[in-house]
């Protein structure tokens, strides 16, 4: 083993950058974002994508509103919903491990701030400050902004430019419904070029002028996601979801007291635009198997999240790590799903499944109803996360040292991935039993490892 991984750090430090005196390194665009030097940003995505074959989609045909009753039919959807709850009583009675009381408990404690597409519009503006807005160079901006992030829970932050012929279709024709109902259709998008945004029942008005996305991701707790699939192994994406909400009010009143929109997410979920495909285009990483983002940092161990402003912001670029290439041998993910909704296809496809997907990225494509409905039955609201827990990339932190290696060398020597999948097997990475663990064990703050 050490001397195949030698092998591929001796290949990587090849590659390594290299900086003549400190103002390159200040010059260098990791002096914004740093990342790590395996990290290249490249002119396109590693997924490919026809942007004359995209169109902007309707959100509200997911899975998680309409899709999944449209594609099970309405009997068999109300038939997965009654099981949900049926296991979910007898597991609570039974007191199975990671469905007892307390778990339970654990992931139906969410609270959240309200979200709105406008904002809580709570913090004075420049003109009633007496004062002008603030004015800085697009690069001055995206510092600022990254900051204010970091400083209130994001992890990565990154920024997109929307263009009317590609990133734009990224933007949702029909937004989320703001109440999960399982049947209606949410407001639909307008992008028109108006001063202002405005709000209606129906209606939600974008102005063309607000081209820039805010693209944002917030961590998931890495030691709960090992004990995948139950209670404790989804409260890590609940808790992403409840910070987000809070996050993006946050950001919203920032913007206002700066003099500029912010137009966020509806919707407690997913909402506004899709959340992949701005984080593939703002370089924060790639998609992957199983249809999320997968970063260099954290893998899949992430949420996304995004807002549209008409603050001027340099955009990012696209980032290669090798996890497409990683993906392509790997199928770690598709050998673990318990109903074998994730494709065992070496090579991704243009093919859609459904209606709830979308054309012009040629990607691997999960069977959404199988996956969904396991999910549902199994006793969860809206997880499962053993997809997340097996990923190989998903593991550690860049403060392990055969972790930090087998990244590095994933996207140097591509030779070695099939080796890096079969150790992560030999090591015994992703799930760990006894989930009741938890409950005794002293983590960090929002167990971020």
């Amino acid at each position: 083993m050490l001397g195949l991984v030698g092998a591929g750090i001796g290949a990587a430090a090849i590659s390594a950058p290299v900086f003549h005196d400190l103002d390159e390194v200040m010059a260098s665009p990791q002096a914004d974002f740093k990342r790590p030097w395996y990290v290249k940003e490249v002119d396109k995505p590693t997924v490919e994508i026809d942007w004359s074959m995209m169109k902007r989609f309707d959100e509200s045909e997911v899975m998680w509103y309409r899709g999944l009753r449209e594609a099970l039919g309405p009997d068999e959807f109300e038939r997965v919903f009654q099981v949900q709850q049926e296991n979910r009583m007898k597991w609570i009675k039974e007191n199975r491990p990671g469905y007892t009381l307390r778990d339970d408990a654990l992931q139906n404690c969410n609270h959240w701030a309200p979200v709105s597409f406008l904002g809580p519009q709570t913090s004075q503006t420049p003109e009633e400050l007496g004062v002008p807005r603030w004015e800085g160079t697009p690069e001055e901006n995206a510092r600022m902004i990254r900051a204010f992030l970091r400083l209130h829970g994001a992890a990565q932050v990154g920024f997109v430019e929307l263009e009317t012929d590609t990133t734009e279709k990224l933007i949702y024709s029909y937004d989320s419904p703001t109440v999960n109902i399982n049947y209606i259709r949410g407001s639909q998008l307008q992008i028109l070029d108006v001063d202002e945004p405005s709000e209606a029942p129906d209606e939600r008005v974008i102005p063309k002028k607000a081209h820039w996305v805010i693209v944002y991701t917030i961590r998931m707790a890495d030691e709960l996601m090992k004990r995948a699939p139950n209670h404790i192994g989804l409260t890590p994406t609940y808790i992403a979801y409840n910070l987000k909400s809070l996050v993006q009010g946050q950001l919203q009143n920032f913007l206002r007291s700066l003099g500029y929109m912010g137009l966020g997410g509806c919707s407690l979920y997913n909402a506004l635009g899709t959340a992949v495909g701005f984080g593939v285009m703002a370089g924060l990483g790639e998609t992957c198997r199983v249809m999320h983002l997968l970063t260099p940092e954290y893998g899949l161990r992430q949420r996304v999240y995004k807002l549209i402003t008409d603050l001027p912001l340099a955009p990012g670029k696209p980032i290669d790590f090798g996890a497409m290439e990683f993906c392509r041998v790997c199928k770690k993910c598709a050998d673990s799903c318990p109903v074998q909704a994730i494709p065992h296809d070496t090579d991704p496809s243009w093919e859609i499944r459904g209606s709830y997907q979308n054309y012009g990225v040629r990607i691997w494509r999960r069977n959404e109803p199988a996956c969904n409905a396991y999910m549902r039955q199994s006793g969860f609201n809206e997880g499962c996360s053993i997809c997340f827990a097996v990923c190989p990339l998903s593991k550690g932190n860049r403060k392990t040292f055969y972790h930090d290696i087998m990244r590095a060398t994933i996207n140097t020597t591509p030779v070695l991935d099939r080796f890096f999948r079969n150790m992560d097997d030999f090591f015994g990475y992703g799930i760990k039993g006894d989930p009741e663990k938890f409950w005794e064990m002293d983590l960090p703050p929002f167990g971020w490892d």
